[in-house]
């Protein structure tokens, strides 16, 4: 009788011990993927600020010339973008209500997205006939629209007010 009451009492000191080690597993996965989360969170911070900087340089007024390095970023940006559908949400789009901007715009279509259409001129074949529309000593207010995770959606070129 002793040694049976010796057995069950290893035997639950063992099933105690696993219960322990089973319970330390789990709060040290709980908190690695919290890690991991946090990390992951840091990592798109960075990214969402990398992108927005390269735009948010030319924000207020700026001239022809300013404006065209913008666009040339614009251009490369959504290149790139398009390559993959998981990212192509982030790509920027051209608005302007500028009446020199869409005087000076030759393509009919270009001038059609830039005034009217939901999302604006985002190709980059028709951001590079709007930069070559710009006149050379003009100067614009750039702002900015932001989508709903905080990445710039959209430029705007508008007249000095």
């Amino acid at each position: 009788m002793e040694n049976a009451s010796k057995a069950l009492l290893i035997a639950a000191a063992i099933l105690l011990s696993i219960i322990i080690i089973s319970i330390s597993i789990y709060i040290y996965n709980q908190s690695a993927g919290s890690t991991k989360q946090i990390v992951a969170s840091k990592e798109m911070e960075m990214q969402l600020k990398q992108f927005n900087s390269q735009y948010e340089l030319y924000e207020g007024i700026q001239s022809s010339n300013s404006i065209k390095q913008l666009l040339n970023i614009a251009i490369e940006n959504n290149t790139e973008l398009y390559k993959s559908d998981d990212t192509i949400e982030l790509s920027v789009c051209i608005r302007s209500k500028s009446k020199k901007v869409l005087a000076s715009t030759k393509d009919s279509s270009v001038k059609y997205a830039l005034s009217s259409r939901n999302y604006g001129v985002r190709y980059p074949n028709n951001i590079r006939k709007l930069a070559s529309y710009l006149g050379e000593n003009d100067k614009y207010n750039i702002s900015f629209e932001y989508n709903k995770n905080g990445y710039i959606w959209e430029i705007w070129i508008n007249d000095i007010n």
